[in-house]
């Protein structure tokens, strides 16, 4: 099978060309666009129908797809099932990078407790979040179709990776003989339950975070009350990572309006970890209800208005005004002083961010090493090359007003930040050949400050740059 999709050229960037590009809709009227722009009768556009899109061909177009593999012997293992006079694909395989990744196919309403998920838009944000450095030992918690366990396979001697679903577990291991993967064990148990006493060098987790009062589906619904079970991995998995080890956890929190952050530090609080809280953003209950029940709730108004209105009189009933979702990335570190930082991260901006996290962690530590700010005078900066300057001028009667200037990451978090006139003429001067005490003097010749003023311009320009540097935007150039 992964032979014959490789050869028919069943990748995603193909998919996309052929169906438009942006993130594939399964609705049933964006189905409908699809299926102009695949003829059953092309190989390839069949493989895309029932594969992806999980239709039902004719005997003849589901034979020319698989030809030379043998129709029956396809049947047999479990790959492709009949239906009525046609075929269909028992599962759905959508290509992710050079991975091949099987699920259940989308529905309306999926199936059953059991029913396993593709990769959506928080697997995405996992993946991009999490480091990618070699390591002895990974974990995957609550793994569904296995991606974020395989894609650490590829940077981990040795992958294990646990769900309480036992069919999620088949289809992850489908998926392991799809792409080939002989370091990876699964396990079945609840989140950290099949790995007790045992340690890890990275931790990724997608759990089933949804405040809701179902235990309907187990891909969404924890059973737990509140955000007990975001609480749960994240006050756990400082337990199972070695000393320097990453955990990366996508978690929902419920919170005040306009405190996003004091739930999660309570959660962290004493972990023996350096701590990134990342915040995506928060809803009302309405908002968050109806966008969790939408796809899955069914179609009628009634089915959807009773579902609807159990979720907003459990929101209601636990107090629940407002409801977060973001991100903890934790690494273990005992010893000293653990630091606590967090910061909004815009997912319109997220790019693949390992590097950067890594970068940042090491920002973090160096900044909290300082007994003094002034000691930033003597180390050497430079800018990361991922970097643009915007710079916008506002005109007023025909005539140049004002300038801002913003500069901005084109990776990993994809921060922005703006800048002041003075500091976005320092930065050509950061250039990793100077100490910083250099670059504010030069600078300050060249606004001819002496003396007082270029004590206080120097003074004035260190809260800059070490902001600078929290972001990544700044690194500290290595010591020959």
């Amino acid at each position: 099978m992964r032979a014959h999709l490789a050869e028919a050229g069943y990748t995603t960037d193909r998919i996309a060309e052929r169906l438009g590009g942006g993130r594939i809709s399964f609705a049933p009227v964006d189905v409908v666009v699809h299926l102009r722009r695949l003829p059953p009768e092309e190989p390839f556009a069949a493989l895309v129908r029932l594969l992806l899109l999980g239709l039902t061909l004719d005997v003849e177009h589901v034979e020319r797809a698989f030809w030379p593999l043998d129709l029956e012997t396809l049947l047999r293992s479990g790959w492709l099932e009949a239906r009525g006079g046609g075929v269909g694909a028992v599962l759905k395989v959508v290509p992710h990078g050079d991975l091949l990744i099987a699920s259940d196919h989308d529905a309306e309403r999926p199936p059953g407790f059991d029913w396993v998920a593709g990769i959506h838009p928080p697997s995405v944000t996992l993946a991009k979040l999490t480091v990618r450095q070699n390591v002895e030992r990974s974990l995957d918690i609550g793994t569904g179709n296995g991606i974020q366990a395989l894609l650490a396979s590829r940077h981990a001697r040795f992958a294990v990776a646990t769900d309480v679903n036992p069919r999620a577990l088949a289809i992850a291991t489908l998926n392991t003989r799809l792409n080939d993967v002989a370091n990876l064990e699964y396990r079945q148990g609840s989140y950290f339950e099949p790995v007790a006493g045992e340690q890890f060098d990275l931790l990724t987790c997608n759990p089933p975070y949804v405040i809701s009062p179902e235990t309907q589906y187990a891909f969404r619904d924890s059973g737990l009350e509140r955000d007990d079970v975001s609480r749960h991995v994240v006050q756990a998995a400082p337990h199972v990572l070695r000393e320097g080890g990453f955990a990366h956890l996508l978690v929902s929190w419920a919170h005040s309006p306009g405190d996003w952050s004091t739930p999660l530090e309570r959660w962290v609080d004493g972990s023996g970890c350096d701590v990134w809280l990342l915040y995506f953003g928060s809803d009302d209950p309405i908002t968050y209800a109806a966008g969790w029940l939408k796809p899955i709730a069914g179609t009628t108004r009634e089915t959807f208005e009773k579902a609807f209105t159990r979720w907003l009189n459990y929101l209601e009933r636990h107090d629940i005004t407002a409801i977060a979702h973001g991100a903890v990335i934790l690494r273990r570190r005992t010893g000293g002083r653990n630091w606590l930082r967090k910061d909004t991260c815009s997912l319109d901006r997220l790019e693949q961010a390992g590097d950067h996290i890594l970068r940042v962690f090491d920002a973090e530590d160096y900044l909290n090493s300082l007994t003094e700010p002034s000691q930033l005078l003597d180390a050497d900066f430079a800018l990361v090359a991922t970097h643009h300057l915007e710079q916008t001028t506002t005109l007023r009667n025909g005539q140049p007003d004002a300038t801002t200037n913003t500069i901005a990451l084109d990776e990993g978090i994809g921060f922005r930040a703006a800048l002041d006139d003075q500091t976005a003429a320092l930065l050509p001067l950061l250039d990793g050949k100077r100490p910083l005490r250099a670059a504010l003097a030069r600078r300050a010749a060249d606004l001819n400050l002496h003396g007082k003023d270029a004590a206080r311009f120097q003074t004035a320009a260190i809260p800059a740059v070490r902001r600078l540097i929290q972001l990544g935007l700044l690194a500290q150039t290595p010591v020959p």
